[in-house]
């Protein structure tokens, strides 16, 4: 795989980093591909997100700090312009690399990424097919025509040809772990696209679209996605992982707000002085707060 050196400074150093390991630094017209190689069998191909550029200064693979650390093989899409990866560029670079046997040349691969990094994640497994892929909250696709539902964002980008639709890519994939909030609407209409055997959904009820960052607040993010990258994740210790949410204060703080809401204040009240006698948290004082403000009738509901 030939080397380009990517132009503008925010690339320089994993440019520098891919060249130093032995591996590549490729620049395309709306994306930088970089592979940062350990010597390892086994590789994670991440996408970026709509977060990703919030480092000006210094762009590297998404979640690169923990894949490096669990000793993966990286290659990062970082984007340049948010278009879902709907470039031909970018689809010829992964035609190459499966035509070439890069990806034949790993005993496991995964791909990684969350909502638009998910969509990527998921589109393009065919590249690699018998991948397991590891998806926070994907988009299906951004084909109106096909995702009516979906009113987030703005579309860019051509949406025929290749690696176009989710829905299709999944199906390439040897495992496919999928992460939502079914409390989503679209988010929930999109996993229902993607339906097949190979598919383990992995509901959330009450995180929001972020699943990344709310996972990270429970302290579970790492081992979940460790345990999904490698295929060994199953149902029963998704849920046990999951039970630590009940320890999550903006998770516990969500849940009582939405009670509030539904009209159980009372009910959430009670539990929100619990909670706040039990860990002290000033954030559960200041619900505890409103939440008898609700039901002094001082608030409305």
């Amino acid at each position: 795989m030939p080397d380009d050196d990517p132009d503008g400074t925010p690339f320089a150093a994993v440019a520098a980093e891919a060249q130093q390991r032995g591996g590549f630094c490729r620049a395309m017209t709306h994306h930088i591909a970089a592979h940062l190689p350990q010597g390892q069998r086994r590789l994670v191909v991440s996408f970026d997100n709509l977060a990703s550029d919030r480092e000006k200064e210094r762009r590297y693979p998404w979640g690169h700090a923990f894949l490096a650390s669990a000793g993966w093989d990286i290659l990062g899409i970082m984007a340049l312009r948010w278009d879902w990866f709907r470039h031909a560029d970018l689809w010829d670079f992964f035609d190459d690399l499966r035509e070439t046997g890069f990806f034949a040349a790993y005993d496991h691969v995964a791909f990684y990424g969350a909502s638009m990094g998910a969509y990527g994640a998921l589109t393009f497994a065919p590249a690699a097919p018998g991948c397991t892929v590891m998806a926070f909250a994907p988009q299906s696709s951004l084909d109106r025509t096909i995702v009516p539902f979906e009113k987030r964002y703005q579309v860019l980008g051509d949406w025929t040809g290749r690696y176009a639709d989710a829905r299709d890519g999944v199906r390439a994939a040897g495992r496919a772990y999928i992460a939502y909030d079914p409390r989503m609407k679209p988010d929930l209409a999109h996993f229902r696209r993607l339906d097949g055997a190979n598919v383990m959904a992995l509901p959330m009820p009450g995180v929001g679209h972020k699943v990344p960052p709310a996972l990270q607040r429970m302290g579970i993010l790492k081992p979940l996605a460790l345990a999904a990258l490698e295929g060994r994740l199953d149902l029963q210790g998704f849920q046990r992982l999951y039970r630590a949410r009940r320890q999550s204060i903006p998770w516990v703080i969500g849940l009582l707000e939405r009670a509030a809401k539904r009209k159980h204040a009372r009910l959430a009240l009670r539990v929100a002085e619990n909670q706040w006698k039990a860990r002290g948290h000033w954030k559960l004082r200041l619900l505890v707060n409103d939440l008898r403000a609700i039901n002094s009738g001082n608030v409305p509901t």
